[in-house]
């Protein structure tokens, strides 16, 4: 895969990197989600999703590295802000992480915005390359920041094996008391498990959207392939569910993080993570969401004033 494209004006010096074209280079979905390493938020659909709420997309091929979906939002002031969700994707260790740091860098400086922002779904043991390339700790914009990961490689006997004692016997019992799983492909099955979450979200104390914005994700996904919708139903009546998105080689359990400190009883997520440690799995933390600031004071005036305008913003969709 290569990136074409020319900057405004002609092709620039010798050397100078080229300008993100908006248009997904050919196979982009199959190194950017497809291949071991890959996320659905780096996809073309992902893409296609936040233009339809006001980002501007670009695709930068940074062969062999690897490569980054960057998306570009409007601020007040004429100003603008870079982020690459769950990016970038990086082929190799820390040495191809901090190959694509560059580039970023270099696209930053080439198309200016107020910061930069990353959040590669990676361990924290890389937290190192992206502070000595000059990246700082930065809020998060995904929610989850900790998760289990387990192997599903082993038969499903010695999955069920693995289980914990009360976890086993209930996954069981769902079967034995006629409990039916299938996959959910309609836009009424959508809805059903819109319903489920937002009870979930309302008890545990998080977040949720609009069924409209959740329609618009989920359609989009499931649509290019790269989401499954499982229901479990109790006669016709939709009674849990769960999202996973195609990763590379990871079937990832939307929605469903872990506290980053599980002995936290105070986090909302406590009682969600002794449900799903049940299932086994090991600990990990991300590394988070940091920033490139290529200068100081508008970026610090922006955290003191984004608070206020994200209030604004949703008090005028209500």
């Amino acid at each position: 895969m290569t990136t074409t494209g020319r900057p405004p004006g002609g092709s620039g010096p010798p050397g100078t990197p080229q300008v993100p074209p908006r248009t997904a280079p050919v196979g982009w979905d199959d190194v950017a989600v497809r291949a071991p390493g890959g996320h659905v938020m780096q996809s073309t659909a992902w893409a296609r999703i936040r233009e339809a709420q006001g980002w501007r997309a670009t695709y930068l091929d940074a062969a062999p590295h690897g490569l980054a979906l960057v998306l570009w939002r409007p601020l007040p002031l004429g100003r603008r802000m870079a982020y690459v969700p769950r990016g970038p994707i990086f082929r190799g260790g820390r040495d191809e992480l901090a190959a694509m740091l560059e580039r970023l860098a270099e696209l930053l400086r080439r198309e200016p915005a107020l910061f930069m922002r990353v959040d590669p779904e990676v361990g924290e043991d890389v937290r190192d390359v992206l502070v000595s390339n000059g990246w700082r700790r930065a809020p998060d914009i995904q929610p989850v920041l900790a998760t289990l990961e387990l192997d599903l490689t082993p038969t499903e006997d010695a999955l069920l094996a693995g289980l914990e004692k009360d976890t086993r016997w209930s996954v069981r019992q769902a079967e034995k008391r006629g409990i039916a799983m299938r996959e959910g492909t309609s836009d009424a099955d959508l809805r059903a498990f819109f319903d489920i979450y937002s009870v979930t979200g309302r008890r545990a104390g998080f977040i949720t959207r609009t069924w409209d914005y959740y329609r618009l994700v989920w359609r989009t996904l499931i649509d290019a392939g790269h989401a499954k919708l499982l229901l479990a139903e109790d006669g016709a009546a939709a009674v849990a569910g769960a999202m996973t998105w195609h990763c590379g080689d990871r079937e990832l359990y939307m929605y469903g993080g872990i506290p980053v400190d599980p002995s936290d009883e105070r986090d909302p997520m406590h009682g969600p993570y002794h449900f799903k440690k049940g299932f086994g799995g090991a600990e990990k933390r991300f590394v988070g969401a940091h920033d490139l600031v290529p200068r100081e004071l508008p970026y610090r005036a922006f955290n003191l004033l984004e608070p206020m305008y994200a209030r604004a913003l949703r008090l005028a969709r209500r």
